[in-house]
């Protein structure tokens, strides 16, 4: 007789063992039902996608027709900052910026006023950084939001200038130049 068993009998009897059999189907339907778990919470859990603009990240669904009164407050407030906070150098791009928030009719129509006003002509005499402090943002839901901000213009070395505007907001499909899906319809400056 033999005295080294072959190669299939050694590993057939450790396969034989009923005790192996067992903790391998148990093994192999515990990763699986695991694995359909996690694909299941994977596909079914809600989707949000994450806006990052100037270091703070805002929570929003791609393309929902309702927006909250924070992202409305947050687009008028850097609609506001874009449009009264600049210098020299930084003027033109910064009016873009705001521009860009306006629907096309409202947007040349601004383009035009600053263009033919005496804005160009302050701001190249103006030394510094001319900054906008806003006092309030008041938001007032609708089919078309409202804001009403309120606040102050600091010219270097002068006394500050106190403005209130109102913007009439439309709701607009998120895109990547437009993460707030909001477009400004109107603009209506009151005296102060």
């Amino acid at each position: 007789m033999r005295t080294n068993p072959e190669y299939y009998e050694f590993y057939g009897e450790v396969i034989k063992s009923n005790i192996f059999l067992k903790r391998l189907v148990i093994a192999l339907v515990t990763v699986n039902v695991v694995v359909v778990l996690l694909a299941y919470v994977g596909f079914t859990r809600p989707v949000e996608t994450y806006v990052v603009k100037d270091g703070r990240a805002f929570a929003t669904s791609p393309y929902e027709y309702v927006r909250s009164v924070y992202e409305v407050r947050q687009f008028a407030l850097e609609f506001s900052k874009n449009l009264f906070e600049f210098n020299r150098e930084n003027f033109n791009d910064r009016v873009k910026v705001a521009l860009q928030m306006c629907s096309k009719e409202l947007e040349a129509l601004m383009y035009n006023t600053i263009k033919t006003s005496d804005i160009p002509r302050l701001v190249e005499s103006t030394p510094g950084t001319v900054k906008f402090e806003v006092e309030e943002i008041r938001v007032q839901e609708g089919e078309t939001y409202t804001a009403h901000v309120s606040g102050r213009q600091v010219f270097p070395g002068q006394p500050p200038l106190p403005m209130k505007f109102s913007v009439q907001i439309n709701i607009v499909n998120r895109t990547q130049n437009n993460p707030f899906g909001l477009r400004i319809i109107n603009y209506t400056q009151e005296r102060t």
